[in-house]
């Protein structure tokens, strides 16, 4: 980047030093200058724009160059997080949102995918500083309320986890994600046919996601219901892979110790 910027400044910087000569710059410099000046600009902002319309490395290539442009543009910062995150790799978006926070260290968004991140890197316990901080933001935010939740499950509190979720759930009674980390939580205390109930009304509700289905075809499994929860599995990734994730759940629970160990997980 130095370099660019050096030979950059060297090209632009030539016409002035030659403000006596009466010889205009050719097509090709002033093309060349003009595309180096674009280069090094931020995208405007009917291209910022435009790229949430584009696939998700395009916009990921995007932002990562907004962002190394200008480390302390807050959007791309945040946009290049959650981007991050979504293509999997939690632990860089955790980096991005830490970077962030140095300068914004009260945005509620950039700790929410902080937190976010840091729980799907198996940091739940570090993530629960920052959705308590993003908390204080937006007391009545039901996106960070139910990551919190989260964060709290993973942590082995599964009450606070409860609690947290059933604010969150009284502000989006409809939620299905809410409803069903819920049936997860019931589902890591070890009570699997609680967790059904909380996971059925998620999926009853017709808004629910793959992943919601695949948690209650989970906990079908745990039951031993291994016939109906690989018909659900089926609905949403090929039979044969349906088969092996129920044959991993049924070793799972038919070994010695082996909800403990789930719990592990």
């Amino acid at each position: 980047m130095r370099h660019f910027l050096r030979k950059f400044l060297l090209l632009t910087a030539l016409p002035l030093g030659l403000a006596a000569c009466t010889t205009p710059m050719s097509e090709e410099e002033v093309s060349l200058t003009s595309s180096m000046t674009r280069s090094i600009q931020p995208g405007s902002r009917t291209a910022r724009d435009d790229i949430e319309r584009q696939d998700i490395l395009s916009q990921a290539a995007f932002w990562a160059k907004e962002h190394e442009l200008n480390p302390a543009d807050r959007e791309a910062a945040l946009k290049l997080a959650r981007i991050v995150r979504t293509i999997g790799n939690p632990s860089r978006a955790a980096a991005i949102g830490n970077q962030a926070l140095a300068l914004f260290p009260d945005d509620r968004d950039i700790l929410l995918v902080t937190g976010q991140a840091l729980i799907e890197d198996g940091h739940a316990d570090s993530a629960i500083s920052f959705l308590q901080a993003a908390l204080k933001q937006a007391p009545n935010d039901a996106t960070v309320l139910s990551a919190l939740g989260v964060a709290y499950d993973q942590s082995d509190r599964h009450q606070l986890a409860l609690q947290t979720f059933n604010r969150a759930l009284a502000l989006r009674p409809n939620d299905p994600k809410i409803l069903s980390n819920i049936g997860i939580s019931y589902a890591l205390q070890g009570d699997p046919k609680t967790a059904e109930s909380w996971l059925r009304r998620a999926v009853n509700l017709g808004t629910a996601d793959a992943q919601v289905r695949q948690n209650l075809a989970l906990v079908l499994g745990l039951q031993g219901r291994f016939e109906e929860a690989e018909k659900l599995a089926a609905m949403d990734m090929p039979e044969g892979v349906a088969r092996e994730n129920v044959a991993f759940v049924k070793s799972m629970i038919t070994r010695p110790q082996a909800w403990t160990a789930l719990r592990g997980d």
